[in-house]
């Protein structure tokens, strides 16, 4: 064999044996605080192009809390309060967004029968750690569903209680799609809503929004327990200015 030969038999086992790249699942990564959404911190510095870099799933908002985001599989969506759906581009920013590489290290079948009430204690059940942050992702069908969507602000913001107070929300009836969210324990509260989180995106991907209530069909449950957390402040006057100090 030539030396040239050798060279290219070589560079091609390289090639062969290298792994391929790995994505961290073993972080969330959360761009801005709950705390500051709540005081009206609706404009960002972060995209959605950069947040993709720590997570191919996650949920979010837009700047002047435009509607729900929701991303799984590396896709991206905003649903609006007119609850139109569109995929988004990279340089969309956002005010507050939480992504991770999701692992499906817990999976069971979605309970029938369910309402938001029952299927959050048996979700509750299933946890290893009542203190470790929970990706989740729920695929089935919902014989009814209930979704809402936050309406554009205009500046000067209200809080967020009082931005929700006229939100956008819809009953949908024999859904089928998919659910994306987390679950934050209570010591973390400030940090984020420590619920059980879902934004909904349907199969056809023309409806979704923030899961405020639900009766489950078939399907299943992923869960994915994740030990670290990563939080990316905004770099703002707004944010630098804000009093956070827990009430």
């Amino acid at each position: 064999m030539t030396s040239r030969l050798r060279a290219l038999a070589a560079t091609l086992l390289m090639i062969a044996v290298s792994p391929a790249i790995a994505h961290d699942t073993d972080v969330i990564v959360q761009f801005s605080t709950l705390d500051a959404l709540k005081a009206g911190l609706y404009d960002g510095t972060m995209t959605y192009g950069e947040m993709a870099e720590y997570g191919d799933f996650g949920v979010g908002t837009f700047n002047a809390i435009d509607g729900e985001m929701v991303g799984f599989d590396g896709r991206f969506w905003q649903i609006r309060e007119d609850g139109s759906v569109t995929e988004i581009a990279p340089d969309t920013e956002t005010p507050f967004a939480v992504m991770t590489f999701f692992d499906r290290d817990v999976v069971f079948a979605l309970p029938e029968g369910a309402d938001f009430g029952a299927l959050s204690e048996l979700l509750s059940e299933k946890l290893a750690s009542a203190n470790t942050p929970v990706a989740i992702m729920i695929t089935g069908s919902f014989p009814t569903l209930t979704i809402r969507a936050p309406r554009h602000q205009s500046k000067p913001y209200l809080p967020l209680a009082e931005a929700l107070a006229d939100q956008a929300v819809w009953d949908l009836e024999d859904a089928s799609g998919t659910m994306a969210g987390y679950w934050f324990p209570a010591w973390l509260g400030n940090i984020n809503a420590p619920v059980w989180h879902l934004h909904y995106l349907s199969d056809d991907r023309t409806q979704g929004g923030h899961v405020v209530d639900l009766t489950t069909g078939d399907g299943e449950v992923a869960l994915d327990p994740t030990p670290r957390l990563t939080i990316i402040l905004p770099q703002n006057q707004a944010f630098d200015e804000a009093n956070l100090t827990p009430n």
